[in-house]
């Protein structure tokens, strides 16, 4: 529906543009009256450019309606449109995401850490009433923030943007993703708002130790009615070595043992599909980093339930159409 903001003043500007087209008219009889009494009306216009009464009319009406385009323009028209907004509940998110020194491995450009915190930052950016958490592990596992925030700029961005690889190279090594799954059980609020664990690792990890907490992570997912998902990142066909670089960031060589052998890196969706099966969770793998921001949409799609629908009006500023639409009127007044 076309509105303007200043429709009060809409009546005056098609008085004008009809008192210019009626100038315009009287003005042509005025002139046509003089052709006739100079001579032969029919000759003058056959050997002159005088225009002919049909050229002359759609002259006086493009004037016209230029005119009237240029006056809406004055008056801010708008077009308002009304849509269905659905109304989702909010979601407690928790990332869990994988620290150890084997997340530096660049068989994921630029390696797989920071292209995890990449599309998490995508992620959040696109979020809306949902609140999110951020628990990072190794050897064990740190809640960076005490309880999910929805302030996502100004906190948890800025704490992810911490965790970088200096913070790796920090940190124990090791993969203790029982102990992760812990503490993101703990990060989350009392409210009533349904409960999201997105777990991102290479997954390396002895299985005796990881099949120890994650029955015990089980139980307590079943009482606390979390979702789970874990997703696998890295290549499983093939083994890494992990970049070694000196103190101004500039990669010296690769990771060694102490007997100087380099130290390779190699995920197993093997073992972390049996871990998401004894948390009653899902699990992905994406072997390049391109497929993380599907798999993170598709987890929130999945979990968003509609709670209502409400009408919303939505307006578009149009002035520039009625601008273009006076300036092509008045080019066609001086074509013809």
């Amino acid at each position: 529906m076309l509105t303007f903001i200043h429709e009060k003043y809409t009546p005056i500007v098609f008085s004008l543009s009809c008192l210019i087209l009626v100038l315009y008219i009287i003005l042509y009889w005025r002139k046509a009256s003089w052709l006739k009494a100079f001579g032969q009306k029919i000759y003058l216009q056959k050997f002159s450019k005088i225009p002919t009464l049909y050229r002359n009319l759609f002259k006086g009406i493009s004037m016209s309606a230029a005119c009237c385009a240029l006056g809406l323009v004055i008056l801010q028209p708008k077009w308002q449109t009304t849509e269905d907004q659905y109304e989702k509940e909010g979601l407690e998110i928790v990332f869990v995401l994988d620290v150890s020194m084997s997340m530096l491995a660049e068989d994921v450009k630029p390696n797989r850490l920071e292209c995890a915190k990449i599309e998490i930052a995508n992620l959040v950016k696109g979020l809306k009433d949902d609140r999110v958490g951020l628990v990072v592990f190794a050897s064990r596992a740190f809640s960076l923030l005490p309880y999910p925030t929805s302030d996502y700029e100004k906190v948890f961005l800025r704490i992810l943007n911490m965790v970088n690889e200096h913070y790796v190279r920090f940190v124990p090594y090791g993969t203790n993703i029982g102990n992760a799954f812990i503490s993101a059980m703990e990060t989350f609020s009392k409210e009533k708002m349904k409960k999201i664990i997105i777990l991102l690792t290479d997954g390396e990890e002895q299985l005796l130790r990881r099949s120890q907490v994650s029955e015990a992570v089980r139980l307590l997912l079943e009482k606390k009615d979390i979702s789970t998902y874990i997703i696998g990142i890295g290549d499983p066909n093939n083994s890494t070595p992990i970049p070694k670089r000196d103190k101004l960031g500039n990669k010296s060589g690769f990771e060694r043992t102490e007997d100087g052998d380099i130290i390779y890196t190699k995920p197993d969706p093997k073992l972390l599909r049996e871990i998401a099966d004894m948390v009653g969770g899902s699990y992905q793998h994406d072997s390049t980093g391109n497929e993380l921001k599907n798999i993170f949409k598709k987890v929130v799609e999945t979990n968003k339930n509609i709670i209502g629908i409400k009408k919303k009006n939505i307006i578009y500023d149009i002035s520039q159409y009625f601008l273009g639409g006076a300036l092509a009127l008045l080019a066609l007044y001086f074509i013809l």
